[in-house]
C-alpha cells in the first residue's frame, strides 16, 4: 500500500504570543511513497496520556483557580477510510478524535474560565499526484471540529485547514525526502497563511529512522525487527469555541487554545503482527491557555506549570518496518 506525504504549517502569532519566533516553522503532516516516508505507519489506534498535576499561573486576583491544581488526561483514536484512485491521483483520508479531559482537585468553585473537557474530531484527507520518479504535488483538507459541547455545537465550531505543496526524494535509495508547501488556516474568522518544511530520513541499513515535520519530531533506532527506542518532541495545541461569555473584567471571551510542549523517550514493541504498544515518557514545557474575543484579541492568558507525562498507545501498522 502506498503512502503518503504532506505539508502543513500553522502560525500563532496571535496565539501562542510568547512563541512567536515560531510562526514560520510551523506544524507540517508527512507522509511520502514506498514506505520510506511515514516512518511509523500506524493506521488506526487508541492512545491515553497522563500528565501530572499542575496549575494556572498569572491569574487575575479575582480568580477562584489560583489553589486550585488539575490533572490533564488527554485520549485519541484514529481509524483509516479505504483509499481509492483516480488515474494516477492518490485519495487517502482517515478520521480522528481526542478528549482532553481536566480534573480539578475543587469541582465545586465556580469559574467561567475554567476549562474541563474539549472534543476535538478532525478528517485528514491527503491527495497526491506524482509527477516524476523524484516528485510529487500534494494536498490535503483538514477540518476540524472542537468545541466543549456544552452547548448545540454550529459551524462557528469547525475550523478549516488546507495545504498545497510538493515532495522531493534524494538518495540512490531515496532514502531522504523534503517537502515544501503553502499552509492555510480558516478559524473564528481569521485566516493565518503560513510555510512549512519537512525532512523525512532512513539510513540505507534500516536502523536508524528520523522525521522532522515542526513542530513534531521522531527519531528511532532499530533495536530489532520488534523493538524500537527513540526520542520524540511535538508542540500540542487545541483550539475551540466557548459559545461567548463574560470573563474577567466583563470582558467578552468567544473562543481559546490550550497548547503545551512534549519532550521525552519512546519506546515502540511489537505485541503480534502488525499490532505495536508505543510507550512514551517526558514533560510538558511551556504550557498555556489562552483566551481571545470574536477581533482575535488576547482577553487572557494563562501559563501553566511544568507536567510530567506518560503516554501509552495500541496500533495496526502497515508496511515492512
Amino acid at each position: 500500500m502506498k503512502t503518503l506525504i504532506t505539508v502543513a504549517s500553522y502560525c500563532k502569532n496571535k496565539v501562542i504570543t510568547k512563541w512567536s519566533f515560531l510562526c514560520v516553522l510551523t506544524l507540517t503532516l508527512l507522509f511520502s511513497n514506498h514506505s520510506h516516508g511515514q516512518i511509523i505507519q500506524d493506521i488506526g489506534g487508541v492512545a491515553a496520556t497522563v500528565h501530572s498535576k499542575a496549575s494556572f499561573k498569572d491569574l487575575p486576583a479575582e480568580s477562584s483557580l489560583s489553589d486550585n491544581k488539575f490533572q490533564l488526561n488527554t485520549y485519541d483514536a484514529w481509524l483509516p477510510v479505504p483509499p481509492f484512485k483516480i488515474g494516477n491521483t492518490s485519495v487517502f483520508s482517515n478520521l480522528n478524535y481526542r478528549m482532553m479531559d481536566f480534573k480539578y482537585d475543587n469541582n465545586t468553585i465556580a469559574d467561567p474560565n475554567r476549562i474541563q473537557r474539549i472534543h476535538e474530531i478532525k478528517s485528514v484527507i491527503i491527495i497526491r499526484h506524482p509527477i516524476s520518479s523524484k516528485w510529487s504535488i500534494l494536498g490535503i483538507a483538514m477540518p476540524t471540529l472542537a468545541a466543549d459541547f456544552k452547548k448545540s455545537v454550529s459551524l462557528d465550531d469547525l475550523i478549516l485547514d488546507g495545504i498545497l505543496g510538493v515532495s522531493k526524494k534524494f538518495g540512490a535509495e531515496s532514502n531522504l525526502e523534503i517537502g515544501l508547501g503553502v499552509h492555510a488556516m480558516y478559524s473564528f474568522g481569521e485566516t493565518l497563511i503560513t510555510p512549512g518544511i519537512s525532512i523525512d530520513y532512513r539510513s540505507t541499513n534500516n536502523k536508524w529512522l528520523a522525521q522532522f515535520y515542526w513542530p513534531r519530531l521522531n527519531v528511532l533506532y532499530n533495536v530489532s525487527k520488534d523493538t524500537q527506542v527513540g526520542l520524540a518532541g511535538s508542540i500540542d495545541w487545541t483550539r475551540f469555541n466557548l459559545k461567548n461569555y463574560m470573563g474577567y473584567k466583563g470582558r467578552e471571551v468567544d473562543y481559546a487554545q490550550f497548547s503545551t510542549i512534549h519532550a521525552g523517550l519512546q519506546v515502540h514493541q511489537r505485541v503480534v503482527g502488525g499490532i505495536w504498544l508505543q510507550v512514551q515518557g517526558g514533560m510538558g514545557l511551556l504550557n498555556r491557555y489562552e483566551l481571545f474575543d470574536n477581533k482575535q484579541k488576547t482577553v487572557n492568558d494563562f501559563s501553566v506549570s511544568n507536567m510530567a507525562y506518560g503516554k501509552a498507545a495500541l496500533s495496526y501498522r502497515i508496511g515492512r518496518r
